[in-house]
């Protein structure tokens, strides 16, 4: 979605470049107009303009003066030079300021519309070559600590085994299959749990410095935040010798020291709990499993504790359904309108309720599922300001008061059901809406015709962006804005001339047009003929 900017001291010839050449066919969303060079400079402050056609002599700033401007502000903004003048020096200048193109008037709408076109390539071009592997191995590097924490929740969720080692090498991990590892936990207390997110951000940062610090020569160390709001630690030994016991009481003393020296420079209260050790990475969700449950069964709502794992917790014949609570939440995904990501967390949901064990199992599993999923279909009805009686059907809403299930598959074919209602109800609604918008932008441009009516004018009136707009109008429509807005002065001007003894410059006027010659030329160029001719015709 690219932006052009034209620039005249002759209004004639910006208004009939920006309506009556098809730029949407080579990319461009929004054109702005300008009839000087100051006026451009302050279009540019406001818009992110892509291209610039500019006039070279024009009053007090020339198109050169305006072009070297830009290239001092906006370096990646494209020129093209636009003149009467065939003037060896002006190409030069041009050269020297690096304008892309330089053209003769007249030019023809074809040869603009190329020129415009290898502006565009170049400009995509430039963009994938910003999407290179150069690119990404530099963003890779930016966003190294947040990927490795983003993996490791993987890893801890039971994502694929296989999929976490590939990125191992990637993100510069020191893990591998069969590696020995033990796991710790973190809860942030007090003071640090009362902190705004952006300074408890800060404080894990700190707390998480501390412990590489001082574990930094017996262990490697993974960490990230889970669900729960816990710091999660993956240890490794460096030395492969240092196992069994001898492992577990140097990662308790070293834990019993974060907690003091966290108390002491940051002061703030942690508990920790140092967990059991397994293989990597087939143990690592397990071992991560049992040192939650130990932290809520052992620790409670207690503070500055200090717990470690002595056997491994016993496994309770009801699993949980981690998926139907792991991040991003039905909720949030509902918040966002992503119905297709909600729909394969559903199927997620209910495969692995399938693959969690026993009938008894899955039987209570089915209850918690049921409540977790109707829970978040009321919220976002509701939030939506609507009844559930509304969005649903009969058959869907009865559901809702009289649960009918025996088992997972009912319950997953009326979760997708229900998604379904919802998603009609939300698409209805936003084509309601882009119909409303669709209805104001016209009533405004009625009424202000033989005034501003811009793009941008138009979009300030209904409040949105002037891409958005566009986007919107066209998709609604199936026409650009700027032809219909073209299209109904064309249309108006002719009626006027069948039925009005109107002067063909009071007509003009009447449909936006100061230059009566202007007038002339788009009106010949959309009926093949001029105002007189086509009102000596309707006579006839």
């Amino acid at each position: 979605m690219l932006q052009l900017l034209l620039v005249d001291d002759e209004r004639s010839v910006v208004e009939t470049l920006a309506e009556t050449i098809p730029w949407e066919e080579c990319g461009i969303t929004v054109v702005h107009e300008a009839l000087s060079g100051p006026m451009a400079l302050q279009i540019m402050e406001d818009h992110a303009v892509d291209i610039v056609i500019t006039d070279i002599r024009m009053p007090g700033m020339s198109g050169i003066e305006l072009i070297t401007q830009i290239n001092n502000k906006w370096p990646h903004v494209k020129t093209i030079l636009l003149t009467g003048y065939a003037d060896f020096d002006y190409a030069k200048q041009a050269i020297a300021q690096n304008t892309f193109d330089y053209l003769l008037k007249p030019v023809s709408d074809e040869d603009l519309l190329e020129s415009v076109q290898r502006v565009v390539n170049q400009i995509k071009e430039k963009w994938e070559e910003v999407a290179s592997y150069q690119k990404t191995l530099y963003t890779l590097n930016e966003n190294l600590p947040l990927l490795r924490a983003n993996t490791l929740n993987e890893l801890l969720r039971g994502s694929s085994q296989a999929a976490v080692a590939d990125k191992l090498k990637l993100l510069g991990l020191p893990f591998a299959d069969g590696d020995n590892i033990g796991i710790m936990l973190i809860r942030m207390e007090e003071r640090f749990a009362e902190m705004p997110g952006q300074d408890a951000a800060l404080m894990e940062y700190a707390i998480c410095n501390i412990t590489s610090e001082m574990m930094q020569n017996d262990y490697y160390i993974w960490h990230t935040r889970d669900a729960h709001d816990y710091i999660v630690l993956l240890v490794k030994p460096r030395d492969s010798s240092l196992a069994g016991m001898d492992a577990k009481s140097l990662l308790e003393r070293y834990a019993a020291q974060i907690q003091t020296n966290v108390q002491n420079y940051l002061k703030g209260a942690i508990s920790i709990l140092v967990g059991g050790w397994g293989q990597f990475p087939s143990q690592a969700k397990e071992i991560y499993e049992q040192a939650v449950t130990t932290m809520r069964r052992k620790m409670g709502h207690g503070k500055g504790l200090f717990v470690t794992t002595q056997e491994a917790v016993e496994t309770s014949p009801i699993h949980t359904i981690w998926s139907l609570y792991e991040p991003p939440t039905l909720i949030s995904l509902l918040d966002a309108g992503r119905f297709d990501d909600i729909e394969a967390k559903i199927r997620h949901i209910f495969k692995d309720m399938l693959e969690a064990g026993n009938e008894q199992d899955v039987s209570e599993q089915l209850i918690e599922a049921y409540h977790v999923l109707a829970g978040a279909f009321s919220y976002i009805i509701h939030k939506n300001g609507k009844l559930l009686s509304t969005v649903l059907s009969p058959e869907a809403l009865k559901f809702f008061h009289s649960p009918a299930y025996t088992t997972a598959a009912q319950l997953m074919e009326w979760s997708i059901r229900i998604l379904q209602g919802i998603r009609e109800d939300a698409e209805q609604e936003l084509k309601d809406n882009h119909s409303s918008i669709v209805r104001s932008v016209r009533s405004f441009i009625d009424i202000h015709l033989a005034k501003d009516v811009s793009l941008p004018a138009i979009a300030d009136h209904v409040h949105l962006h002037p891409v958005y707009l566009s986007k919107i109008y066209k998709a609604e429509t199936g026409e650009p804005l700027t032809e219909y807005v073209y299209r109904l002065r064309m249309e108006k001007a002719a009626f006027l001339l069948r039925t009005t003894p109107g002067k063909v410059f009071e007509i003009a006027e009447i449909v936006g047009y100061n230059n009566t010659a202007y007038f002339i030329r788009v009106f010949k160029k959309f009926f093949d003929v001029t105002p007189q001719e086509y009102r000596d015709d309707a006579r006839v």
